[in-house]
């Protein structure tokens, strides 16, 4: 049986200034803690290893 679909959240007031201050430090915000696309896309290729090693062990 299908759940209910709940309304959408909005932001209203203070939450949207709050947000878009939030969303404009975004990429200082990144650059300042050195997270990049490279940084990123290798630690995501080493936890894809870690789970395929694991799949490729249970098969044996």
């Amino acid at each position: 049986m299908a759940r209910e679909i709940k309304p959408t959240p909005v932001l209203e007031g203070q939450d949207v200034i709050e947000f878009y201050k939030k969303l404009a430090g975004f990429r200082r915000s990144l650059a300042e803690k050195g997270i990049t696309r490279e940084s990123v896309r290798k630690n995501a290729m080493l936890l894809k290893s870690i789970f395929k090693d694991d799949r490729d062990n249970a098969s044996r």
